[in-house]
């Protein structure tokens, strides 16, 4: 009986290393697959891999005349699950950094106002462009010119503050929207300084 138990059992212990030389080969498999596809996974598009909020295609027009105001204009990316705002402006460039909205008036014209705060929305682009939100640089320091730079800090309801370079372009005789910017510029400069005299 002795020599058929050993018949019996060698085969079970062949059987039993081919099944773990193989579950050893499977394993090495699968840690090859998921090394495989690890590049395929940093492939995510950047803002859903670093969420945050980022400040793009900042630009101002430039303004020969000091007395002018002028006004700065870009996209802020909000990539985080909060919705956020801002809620005031600074700049080096200008005595007076307000939060400005031009939108259409009961008589049809375009007007333009200072407002509490740019609503940046989870997962979206808040859009500062002529003809709506926007930054305005009142009492500039110096005239703005085409190919200089002006720094400019937002300030927001959640996030830090941050500041962005913004770069000045040449002023055409029309905004983007139909609207004479200078001509607004000239009009909010002389509102502000009636406030400042009354």
């Amino acid at each position: 009986m002795t020599p058929n138990k050993r018949m019996v059992l060698m085969p079970a212990t062949a059987a039993l290393g081919v099944m773990l030389a193989f579950g050893t080969v499977a394993a090495q498999d699968d840690a090859g697959a998921m090394e495989s596809m690890a590049p395929m996974e940093s492939m995510a598009p950047m803002e859903s891999m670093a969420p945050g909020l980022y400040i793009r295609d900042a630009w101002t027009r430039e303004s020969p005349m000091v007395e002018l105001a002028g006004a700065a204009f870009m996209v802020i990316h909000n990539g985080t699950d909060f919705d956020d705002a801002v809620v005031g402006a600074s700049s080096p460039a200008a005595g007076v950094v307000e939060i400005h909205q031009t939108s259409m008036a009961e008589d049809g014209t375009m007007a333009m106002a200072p407002v509490t705060e740019i609503p940046v929305p989870a997962h979206a682009d808040a859009v500062l462009e002529p003809g709506g939100y926007h930054i305005m640089l009142i009492q500039l320091i110096e005239p703005l010119v085409e190919g200089g730079q002006i720094e400019l800090t937002l300030e927001f309801a959640n996030a830090a503050p941050q500041t962005v370079i913004v770069p000045v372009q040449a002023i055409g005789p029309m905004g983007m929207d139909g609207m004479d910017m200078s001509d607004d510029a000239a009009q909010d400069e002389d509102a502000e300084t009636e406030d400042v005299e009354g």
